[in-house]
């Protein structure tokens, strides 16, 4: 008789299918979970014929059996990997597996009706997911710990960067340019020739044979925030003239400084000098008031800076800067108020 040779295995290959090591939680009832300790403390080896689990096709349902115990299982998925180690002399331990599942049986009869009804992937599987950990400490945290990120404010920046390279590009382009910086802040004064504080300029841009050539400029800009402002000996020195020179009414003019300190943060052009012993005691007055305000406003704003550094909400944590910028700016204008006054009662 005649035939094929069988043929000859491979060196170094291993015959059959070979199972591994698959780690999870199989967290029982409060009854079955005693029973099944002193199983496993014991060492018996009948273990595996008291104990059997079986999984559904779906691979998430599932039966267990514990003695006369007979348990519904199901199978979920835990928010984050736990690493399984085995150890004999308890010094030293070998890692088998990482778990990511775990198995909570119960005793009540669970009817499955949302699996019945064919939902999507994305629904179905997001009723297996656990949202707390193994220890009462980890309580619902897949939403503490993996919470959503808040969405920026401007999502509408990379579209005006990409209108600006735009118009960019199009003034590349373009035979003639012509473009002007309007400031809306702007007042318009009589002598606009005699006054240093603005500069009116005016000019084109051209490209001739592929080159950008660019004649004057159309700007509207203003020296003082070119050069920068005043420094503070020099606005103390208008400050001095301006007391000197005052000659005007003094409850009058005490009433506009007090009202300007309050609702804004410009310093009076003039402030007058009291000579009665009324006006000083009215100043005195109006200073401790002033003092007290400052106080509260400064409690004020300790506070919501200890709230600020307690809260972990990102929304509160906006609300309650907006206040404190509120109370800073209030603290500025009352410390500017101070001063002035303090200043009066100097001169006096």
């Amino acid at each position: 008789m005649s035939g094929k040779a069988a043929p000859k295995k491979k060196e170094g290959t291993i015959d059959g299918n070979l199972d591994l090591e698959q780690h999870f939680i199989l967290r029982l009832p409060q009854g079955p979970a005693d029973e099944l300790r002193q199983e496993v403390r014991s060492g018996s080896q009948l273990l595996k014929d008291k104990l059997s689990i079986e999984l559904e096709p779906n691979m998430r349902h599932g039966h267990v059996r514990l003695n006369n115990y007979f348990l519904n299982a199901k199978l979920v998925d835990l928010p984050s990997v736990i690493e399984s180690l085995k150890t004999v002399d308890k010094k030293t331990f070998y890692k088998t597996s990482d778990i990511s599942q775990m198995m909570v049986c119960t005793t009540d009869e669970e009817i499955n009706v949302e699996d019945t009804e064919s939902p999507k992937k994305k629904d179905k599987d997001k009723r297996y997911l656990w949202n707390h950990g193994i220890t009462p400490s980890l309580k619902n945290v897949r939403k503490r710990r993996f919470r959503k990120v808040l969405k920026k404010k401007y999502m509408d920046q990379p579209e005006l960067e990409k209108e600006v390279r735009r118009l960019f590009r199009y003034d590349a382009e373009a035979i003639d340019v012509k473009w002007e910086v309007v400031t809306e802040d702007e007042k318009p004064l009589p002598d606009s020739s005699q006054t240093s504080g603005h500069i009116q300029t005016s000019g084109t841009v051209t490209n001739s044979s592929g080159g950008l050539k660019r004649t004057d400029t159309s700007v509207s800009m203003d020296v003082a925030s070119f050069f920068g402002e005043l420094s503070s000996s020099e606005e103390e020195e208008d400050k001095d003239v301006n007391i000197m020179d005052s000659g005007e009414d003094e409850a009058s003019r005490l009433g506009e400084s007090s009202m300007q300190a309050g609702e804004s943060q410009d310093v009076p052009e003039s402030v007058d000098v009291p000579e009665s012993v009324d006006d000083t005691a009215a100043l005195h007055e109006k200073l401790q008031e002033l003092v007290q305000q400052l106080e509260e406003i400064r409690e004020k704003r300790l506070e919501l800076e200890s709230q600020m550094a307690e809260e972990d909400n990102d929304m509160m944590r906006d609300r309650l800067r907006e206040d404190l910028e509120r109370f800073l700016q209030e603290e500025g204008e009352k410390e500017k108020e101070h001063e002035i006054l303090s200043s009066m009662l100097n001169q006096g």
